[in-house]
């Protein structure tokens, strides 16, 4: 119920937490088919026994390719899906040795799924255009893209100097130790690149898993 603000006079509405799905399925999805392909084995040694290695691999088993083919319906569908379930994918991730490498590459492909659903026509007269009139479209399709990956999170991209600025950020508190920022680092040199055609460098200055308020990334083009 409202209550009444004794100084102002005024009824105050209770505050509530909004906890409607934000988060475009095609996150989870991605997440977890990088997962697969990882464990994906180049080839098999002559006396391996497959029945054996292949369950101990995590993206191969039967529980991530059920995950899979229920978020590939989830992205046919549109529908988002909610923090707490993407946090609870993150931490299966987390508890890999290379969590960071699925990340920064689930980032990268996210970029790259964008990317490929603009137009062709579109994509080439991006490539046509000046290198800072390619970058501010850069920005923006960056814009678009972490709005539908970052949750509840806030976050702002600067111009100059380029950085990404995100404040309780889902993968900081999704994952305490920090592999998880890798996620947006890959989505932000990706997206980069594709517009500009240059190599750049992310680096994941400040972090809130490192008692840091925000989660700050910072851009060099890489020589």
């Amino acid at each position: 119920m409202p209550t009444t603000d004794p100084i102002a006079g005024k009824s105050i509405k209770p505050v509530v937490e909004d906890h409607s799905p934000t988060i475009t399925p095609v996150f989870p999805l991605l997440l977890l088919e990088t997962m697969r392909d990882m464990d994906r084995p180049d080839e098999f040694m002559e006396d391996e026994d497959v029945a054996i290695s292949l369950p101990r691999r995590l993206g191969l088993s039967e529980v991530v390719s059920v995950q899979i083919r229920r978020f590939q319906n989830e992205v046919r569908l549109k529908r988002l899906q909610g923090v707490s379930q993407v946090e609870d994918l993150i931490r299966l991730v987390i508890r890999r040795p290379d969590a960071d490498e699925i990340f920064d590459e689930a980032g990268r492909r996210v970029a790259r799924q964008a990317w490929d659903q603009r137009s062709g026509i579109l994509r080439g007269l991006i490539k046509l255009m000046p290198r800072p009139v390619a970058l501010f479209a850069a920005q923006r399709a960056a814009r678009r893209i972490f709005a539908r990956v970052v949750g509840r999170s806030r976050f702002s991209i600067s111009r100059w100097p380029l950085e990404l600025h995100i404040r309780q950020s889902l993968t900081a508190q999704a994952d305490p130790g920090g592999a998880a920022c890798a996620f947006y680092s890959g989505v932000f040199r990706q997206v980069l690149e594709q517009y500009t055609g240059r190599r750049y460098r992310i680096q994941h200055a400040s972090c809130e898993t490192r008692g840091d308020e925000q989660c700050l990334w910072t851009v060099q083009i890489a020589a």
